[in-house]
């Protein structure tokens, strides 16, 4: 560039030159005529950049006017928009950040990343993303064959339109990045009004620019589409940490194929932040550049104090590495204008958004340099639904829990039994044949259908495990953190206004008594509590912070703890020990729910959620951030792991036998919180009629009351059938202090007491707390703009949903997965030594299900049958699963065969017994009609014959007939 003006100069002075001379020789004579076949001049390949540019304006964003990463042109009254490429483009590697900005519930989140280089191939622009999954640090020739077997990928081309002297092509950049949305987005713009795109932002910084554009999806939704391309430059000060499974971080992983030995050509690096001290001589200091958060303005005033208090809460954890305020938090407020210039969605600044959008959840995702691992860009989205009220449905949340810790051998065994489905049993029953109708041509799937078979690698938002799996760097696609805490605090609120009434009626009863009888009033003045939405501000606003914690943590590279709440017992989280003084779990990483312990007695309660990071978080912030000069110097900080209050295990292990290792568990002593659990749902339902619904309120709230406290119950017996065949699970390694096993039989005592309370509280009917007086009050109110509730009886289903319940824990402990498990354990443990059995479990299913048969005989009668309806339903379910386990190939497992045979044995003794019970004298008609068919359902099953499927393995697989009948859905 800069010798142009010299050539111009040296030109000029030739012609000059050469025109003197012609004019001292005489003129030439007349030259020849061309021939009229000379070939003509040849056409530029681009027309001059000034008359593509023509008509556009350059968007300046920078104060200062300097030069931007792209130069971004923009034609307002027909939304066009050209890009010119930096002049060394093709040295350069560039991240695309993407966001829905809006348009749908989760508008903010970040939507996906790409990490993309440019190449011009003659008058065409490729963008291109390298292969960083395979790679080679070997020698040239593994580079070489690495470089020609795994090869990039072009994402989309377009044409170029012109060349800008000094800097590069031109491009139309409305046609690429709207245009071609999909090869960006995804299928979720498919079909979108691409001709009706207006840009809503155009902003170019040198290091980055942001553009977006609003158009409207197939629906006619207005979405905005936003891209934020910055380029990524090498960073040769960060010093990529090695990942270990003993501390839970995202990773960013490749294949080494210039590494020989099999431990090494699997590399995986911890996603992390860059910090380094601003002065390496003080034993804490101030980072060079601190992590700085923006808590949006569209965050309600009165929570900010409480969001705020969460981000910071990890600054203790870095100044344990001698960093000192490595997190810094802002208020961007529309009021003030203060940093209102800052869009949340440009990859410069890392934002805490407030989402109203009515769904109760918290997401803390993160962008990564996939090369490093190297944390560039978080955002956090939090949203109101969980505050404002109970916003799940009955038939959404309980399923939710009964499916936790459900194995892939297990959700493959419910896809060939849909009729046993938790999702399906507990679906309205208008709509469950169309379930098990889409179950079953969907087929067989891997991994049975497991949502970590089914995750996003790019987009979130829509699976637990979305962002871990097929990406070169993980991320947090979805945090359900909150889900669990809509549920607690819409209990919570409706205990605070109960016991609030009884405290009132407790001062009043105090006011009537003599002055010399009457307790210390010198409080009675004082004003109560702050409210925060109808709940005290001391109950809600740590429990924000706790939550913006957790997603913080995300943010920090940490991935979720399920083991951290196992650590203390439900004594000592509420003892005065722990109580105000430090957390009461290993971390905030995990699905806490809300301690609720003594409700009624604040000296006996403990604190309702974290206030503080725990020990775990300490630690994993220890070995992330830790300041080493060699990678030796972290070993000392792995050989904590297997201190107890750095126990760990994360999303992948809630699918293991660890009942610890569980989403919305609590405490070391879960069965005690268990308990607790149920107290709380009697308390409520003993008030749902009387103080629950008030005067003028509709008795639909009777309903919702009573189903929150089913919600509760259903979560502790979930929570409690896991332990059945479980063991305990460490990630220690050989050497490592304390010399543990990595795997430990849950203790037979735990074992049995676990079946006992499940038993108990599913199976008998006294466990749900209905009366008459309640029932005919559980109504519904009706809107059209509610079609889910349109479409429900307004008579509340109860044989339907007590035996939708039981039927769940049936299929946690009658499945091929909890019953292998178990069989399995008796092999780890020493003969010498007690355990629970397959036998003993079937036994005592038999003893507590079918415990009327002992009754004596008696005058029963339809109204005071000797069975109750809620147990004839259970009593046939249960045989119904007791034939499917007798029958042969009806599953592929090792322990198949035992199970079934003891299978066959019990149906053979209970149809004596049943034979028995039929002798009673007195029975009802409703008794005896399900007696009499029990057995001759038994009869048909032991006599019946099976045909092998030929198709099947080896022969297996066959459809079992039932005298001419194939084993289809029980009770359908």
């Amino acid at each position: 560039m800069q010798t142009k003006p010299v050539l111009l100069f040296a030109a000029a002075i030739a012609a000059g030159l050469a025109a003197s001379a012609l004019a001292q020789t005489p003129p030439p004579a007349p030259a020849p005529a061309p021939p009229t076949n000379a070939p003509a001049a040849p056409k530029p390949d681009f027309p001059p950049h000034t008359e593509v540019l023509k008509d556009f304006e350059q968007v300046i964003s920078s104060i200062d006017k300097a030069p931007s990463l792209f130069q971004i042109w923009v034609r307002r009254k027909d939304n066009q928009m050209l890009a010119v490429f930096p002049e060394k483009f093709a040295q350069k590697k560039f991240f695309i950040a993407l966001t829905v900005a809006s348009g749908e519930q989760y508008a903010g989140l970040q939507a996906g990343d790409m990490y993309v280089y440019w190449v011009r191939n003659d008058t065409r622009m490729e963008l291109r993303a390298p292969n960083l999954d395979v790679r080679s640090t070997g020698e040239a020739e593994s580079k070489a064959s690495v470089q020609r077997l795994f090869t990039d990928r072009v994402i989309v081309d377009v044409p170029i339109l012109a060349l800008v002297p000094g800097w590069g092509p031109v491009i139309d950049m409305d046609a690429l990045l709207v245009g071609e949305a999909a090869k960006f987005f995804g299928p979720m713009v498919a079909g979108a009004r691409t001709q009706l795109a207006t840009i809503k932002t155009a902003k170019a910084f040198p290091q980055n620019v942001e553009l977006a554009f609003e158009l409207p999806m197939r629906d006619g939704v207005l979405k905005t589409l936003h891209y934020s391309i910055s380029e990524i430059t090498p960073n040769p000060a960060y010093k990529p940490r090695v990942a270990d499974e003993r501390v839970g971080y995202f990773t960013t992983a490749f294949a080494d194929l210039g590494k020989y030995q099999a431990e090494e050509s699997r590399v995986r690096y911890i996603n992390r932040w860059h910090l380094e001290k601003a002065d390496p001589n003080l034993k804490v200091s101030p980072p060079k550049n601190p992590i700085v958060f923006y808590i949006e303005s569209t965050t309600p005033i009165r929570y900010r104090r409480w969001v705020r208090e969460g981000v910071l809460m990890w600054n203790k954890a870095f100044e344990k590495v001698g960093l000192a305020n490595a997190i810094e938090v802002y208020y961007q407020d529309a009021a003030t204008g203060a940093h209102m210039e800052k869009d949340p969605e440009d990859v410069r600044y890392n934002f805490v958004r407030w989402l109203n959008n009515n769904i109760g959840t918290a997401i803390g995702p993160s962008r990564v340099d996939p090369l490093t691992g190297q944390i560039l860009d978080a955002d956090i989205i939090l949203t109101d639904g969980w505050i404002r009220h109970y916003w799940r449905q009955f038939n959404e949340t309980i399923p939710q829990f009964a499916m936790e810790g459900l194995s892939p051998a297990t959700l493959a065994w419910l896809q060939t039994r849909p009729q046993w489905d938790p999702r399906v049993r507990l679906a309205p029953p208008a709509n469950r044949e169309a379930l098990i109708a889409g179950i079953l041509a969907r087929g067989p799937q891997l991994q049975g259908g497991h949502p970590a078979a089914a995750a996003g690698s790019h987009l979130a938002g829509s699976n637990e495990f979305d962002g871990l799996a097929g990406r070169t760097s993980q991320f947090n696609g979805l945090c359900r953190a909150a889900d669990c805490r809509a549920l607690d605090l819409a209990l919570m609120r409706a205990t605070f206004e109960l016991t609030r009434e009884t405290l009132e009626a407790a001062a009043e009863t105090e006011g009537d008594k003599p002055d010399g009888d009457k307790k210390d009033d010198k409080k009675k003045d004082e004003p109560k509590d702050p409210l925060l939405d109808g709940v005290p501000e001391w109950f809600i606003g740590p429990l924000i912070a706790d939550l913006v914690a957790h997603e913080v943590g995300h943010t920090l590279g940490l991935r979720h703890n399920f083991r951290a709440s196992s650590i203390y017992t439900l004594e000592q989280i509420n003892s005065p020990e722990i109580k105000g003084k430090k957390a009461f779990a290993a971390s905030v990483m995990d699905y806490l729910p809300v301690n609720i312990f003594d409700w009624q007695d604040k000296d006996k309660q403990g604190d309702y959620g974290m206030i503080d990071i725990g020990p775990y978080d300490f630690w994993a912030i220890e070995y992330g951030y830790a300041i080493v000069d060699k990678p030796e110097a972290l070993k000392p900080i792995l050989a904590k792991a297997p201190q107890p209050e750095l126990t760990y295990a994360t999303d992948e292990d809630t699918m293991g036998p660890d009942p610890f290792a569980r989403r919305y568990d609590f405490a070391a002593d879960p069965l005690n919180y268990g308990k607790k659990q149920l107290e709380l749902a009697k308390f409520h339902r003993e008030r749902l009629i009387e103080k629950f619904v008030k005067e003028g309120q509709s008795w639909a709230r009777a309903r919702y009351g009573y189903e929150m406290t089913l919600g509760l119950q259903t979560r502790a017996l979930a929570m409690m059938s896991g332990w059945l065949g479980g063991a305990f699970v460490n990630r220690d390694k050989k050497g490592d202090p304390g010399n543990r096993a990595p795997i430990t039989v849950v203790p037979v005592k735990d074992q049995r007491e676990a079946l006992k309370f499940v038993l108990e509280n599913a199976f008998r009917d006294a466990a749900f707390g209905l009366t008459p007086e309640l029932l005919r009050r559980m109504t519904l109110d009706k809107w059209w703009d509610n079609l889910a509730v349109i479409f429900e009886d307004p008579t509340w289903p109860i044989h339907d949903r007590i035996m939708g319940v039981q039927s769940l824990v049936l299929t946690r402990l009658m499945n091929p997965g909890t019953l292998g498990r178990v069989y399995d354990n008796e092999l780890m443990t020493p003969a010498t030594e007690d355990m629970i059995t397959i036998p003993e479990i079937l036994r005592t299913l038999e003893t507590e299900i079918w415990s009327e048969l002992d009754k004596p005989a008696a005058n029963y009668t339809e109204r005071e049958p000797m069975i109750s309806s809620l147990r004839r339903n259970l009593q046939r379910e249960y045989i119904e699963r007791l034939i499917d386990l007798s029958m042969p190939g009806a599953w592929y497992q090792a322990a198949h065969k035992p199970i079934a045979n003891l299978a066959l044995m019990h149906l053979r003794q209970l149809s004596a017994r049943l034979g028995k019970a039929l002798e009673t004298p007195g029975l009802d008609a409703y008794t005896r009609a399900h007696l009499d068919e029990a057995r001759l359902r038994i009869e048909k099953a032991l006599d019946a014959g099976y045909i092998l499927n030929g198709g099947g393995l080896g022969g297996l697989g066959g459809i079992i007939l039932l005298m001419g009948q194939t084993n289809a859905p029980a009770g359908f």
